[in-house]
Formats: structure tokens, sequence, C-alpha cells
């Protein structure tokens, strides 16, 4: 880190909290959940480690997946990890394509230098307990450590990227809800390139309160009428975690917000939204109601339109719940196209469990076709690129799409050849000719059958 960057206050929401715990957090000894251990990982050569629940046992030999799971505002990560345990083991059970029981689990655990007092070791790293960690905040503890939450999650994607260790690991996927959403939201954008392309790192980021923008725009206004703040009434609205005014940069360095753009839309980077999470009761602060409203499912939404308008796509964005004015063009970055893809899961509320054990959330955790979910009504599919999970298992199909009602009126996309089911056509390099018979069979009795 650049010694002239200033790393604490740099938060806007630790800011307008004035160090007060306005999070609800509920601290509770730190017991491993079953089939996990707690134990912690150095961060490079700083003697300074990441508390963390990991699956006990590994095979690091064999595995071919690991999944990274933050946790929430509460700093819960032992529930986080068996909420990501219990979907991969159900889902391997089942034999959903792409979820296998050797996966390896980690859970970083976040604590707070006040409520975790006694429970951590004098290596470990502790953070004040406003919570700034969810936007790369500094530690607080040990003792004049200037390593982030950014430091921490670099550190445990470096331990996978260590191919001597995990010889046949093909694919990081780095798992993000609520609170972990925003930190996750904000890493898919500032992380450090890998220096290998193996294994493979996704990003997944669920109903985050707010993420950061990269200009000054922010919506106009919303469908519903839900009010949005003024410029003049919010002095932070643009401040790091919402925007990049005061962002300090990373180890990596300090890069421009535009180059921050181009890093986000060119990973494999999944947005997934619960469309029931309307609740008001995230961040309220002025500064994320600028993003949309007060429900962070608009926010999450206008944020997808956000991006979209930026890089120019051809993504149809009608029906979606925000007016922006004019954005600045940044197709001369994105060339029109963008990796970030949006999945909404239509009876999921603001719950990591019902948003992951969903057929989007399992798509999204385990497979290639990412199910978008729900979509406003008379919305058309746009042709995009998409990023490919390494995998030695068959490829997935590029199953064609149909739209069916949903409950709010709105469209589903489900596929036909479905990844999730374990009938799921499937293609293999030594059987492309049986398979492209089994494809015209299919394809005509689903003519039949439509």
């Amino acid at each position: 880190m650049d010694s002239g960057h200033k790393l604490r206050s740099r938060d806007a929401s630790t800011l307008m909290s004035r160090g007060k715990n306005n999070e609800g957090e509920d601290h509770k000894p730190i017991v491993a959940p079953s089939g996990s251990i707690f134990t912690s990982l150095p961060i490079g050569s700083t003697g300074q480690e990441v508390p963390a629940f990991w699956t006990v046992n590994p095979n690091n030999s064999s595995a071919k997946h690991a999944y990274i799971m933050i946790h929430g505002k509460l700093r819960n990560g032992g529930d986080y990890w068996t909420t990501m345990n219990n979907i991969l083991q159900e889902s391997a059970k089942a034999n959903v394509p792409g979820a296998s029981d050797s996966a390896i689990v980690v859970a970083p655990q976040f604590f707070s230098k006040k409520y975790n007092s006694g429970e951590y070791t004098s290596k470990m790293l502790a953070f004040a307990d406003v919570n700034g960690w969810q936007a790369g905040d500094p530690a607080i503890y040990p003792p004049g450590t200037k390593l982030t939450s950014f430091d921490a999650l670099d550190a445990l994607v470096d331990e996978f990227m260590n191919q001597s260790k995990y010889p046949n690991l093909q694919n990081i996927t780095v798992v993000g809800h609520g609170g972990g959403g925003q930190l996750n939201q904000r890493y898919a954008m500032v992380a450090k390139n890998p220096k290998s392309t193996t294994p493979h790192i996704r990003y997944i980021h669920g109903d985050p309160s707010s993420c950061a923008y990269f200009t000054k725009n922010r919506p106009m206004k919303m469908s519903d009428g839900d009010k949005l703040p003024s410029r003049k009434s919010c002095k932070y609205y643009n401040t790091w975690r919402y925007g990049f005014d005061n962002f300090t940069g990373t180890a990596d360095g300090l890069k421009t917000p535009k180059q921050y753009f181009q890093q986000y839309i060119t990973r494999d980077v999944i947005s997934i939204v619960g469309y029931q999470d309307v609740l008001a009761n995230g961040d309220n602060y002025c500064m994320a109601q600028m993003q949309g409203g007060s429900k962070r499912r608009d926010r999450n939404l206008s944020w997808w339109q956000y991006v979209n308008t930026l890089a120019r796509t051809n993504e149809d964005l009608k029906g979606f719940p925000a007016t922006y004015g004019k954005l600045p063009d940044w197709s001369d970055i994105s060339h029109n196209q963008i990796k970030l893809r949006l999945s909404v899961v239509e009876n999921a509320s603001h719950s990591a469990e019902e948003v992951f054990s969903s057929q989007e959330g399992r798509s999204a955790l385990f497979s290639n076709d990412v199910l978008p979910g729900w979509r406003p009504q008379g919305w058309v599919p746009a042709s995009s690129s998409s990023s490919k999970l390494q995998t030695s298992a068959p490829t997935y199909s590029n199953s064609q799409a149909r739209s069916v009602s949903t409950p709010s009126g709105g469209q589903q996309t489900t596929a036909e050849h479905d990844t999730l089911q374990s009938s799921a056509i499937r293609m293999t390099s030594s059987g492309m000719t049986i398979c492209g018979i089994v494809l015209f069979l299919s394809l005509a009795f689903l003519a039949l059958s439509l």
C-alpha cells in the first residue's frame, strides 16, 4: 500500500455512524459447525492472519472447486459456512451438474475487536464494530495493522491459486450476501488481477444494500414513486463505499474509476437479487437510498441498468425500476459487452439460504448457464458473452429459453434442458454426432409440446 494513502475514515457509512454500532450485531462464541474447523491463514509475510471456518480434512490434491463464503453484518461466519456447505452437499447428493461433495468451503470471520474480545489471537485481524470491513476498510487489530478485508480475501484467493498445493483445482467462487455482498461487490471491482487464469475466479454478490458507483450519476426517479434524496441533502453520496470519492486504493495501488469499471465488467461477476427483498431494514443512509430508494431489490436492479447503460450493451432494460439522466458512454472500454450477469430469485427475500438454495442460486454456484430468473413483462433476452466455469464435467448445453408468467406479472426465463436437473442433455467431445441427433429429436419434441 502506498504510504500516502489514508486508509482510515474513508468509508462514508463509518463516518455517518460516528463510531456507534448501528448494525444490530449478534456476536456469539466461536463454535465450529459440524464438518468444519476454525483456523486461520497467514496473510502473505505480514505475520498477521485471517481467521476462517474451513472444511475439515479437505482433500487438497483432488478438490476441483473452492468456495469462499462471506458472512453478513452479524459476523456469523459459522452460519454462512453451514449454509454454503449444506447447499453444496445437498446439490451433490441430487447429482446437480457442477456440484461436488469434495469441494472446499471456507468462510472468513471478520471479528469485532470489541464484541469478540478473547476469541481472536494476537495475530488475527479484528475490526471496528461499525462494520467498515464491508467496504474494505482496515482492521484495528493487531495494533498498527494496515491490512484490510480486501487483503484478507486476497490471502484466501492466493491460497487456492497455489497449484502445487491444489493441483486439480479449477474454480474459485467468492460468494457474499447482505453485508458480505457489499464487500464482494467492491472486491469484484478492485481485487488484484490473478497471475494465472487457472483456477477460474467467479464473484457472486447477493442483495447488497448498496454498490460503489463509478460516476456521480444516480437514479432520478423510481417507477414505484419511491422518493430519492437529493444530492444537496446528501453530502457523502459519492464517497467510498457508495462512490469512488475518498477511495484510497488497495495493496495493488490506486486506479481510476474507469479502470475499476473495466475490471468489473470483464470478470465473471454475478449479481443475484431476491425479488422479495423489499423491507427497509438495511442501510438507510441517504447515500444508499439515492441508489434506488428504500428497497434493496430496486437498488440492485437499478445497478444492473446503470452498468449496462454505461457499457452501451444491447440488454433490454425496459421495465426496470430506475430512470437515469444522460449517462457517460464508456463503450470505448466495454465494446458494448459486459460479463456481469443478473439473476433474480422470484420468491426469495433477504436470505442467503433462500437465494442460494433456489434454482437460480444453484446455477450461479455450479453452472455456466446462469438462470436469469425474474424479468419484467415483455423482456427480450439479448445475446451476451458469459464467463465459463472451468470443469472436467461435460460442457453445459446452450439451451433454448422460454418465458412463463410469474406471480408478479413479470417473466421467468427457464431452460428447456435445465442444467440443474440430472436428466439434462450433456455434450462430450467424443460424442458430438450422437448429441446432434439427440438435440434434433429434443427440439422436435419441444416443437410438438409447445
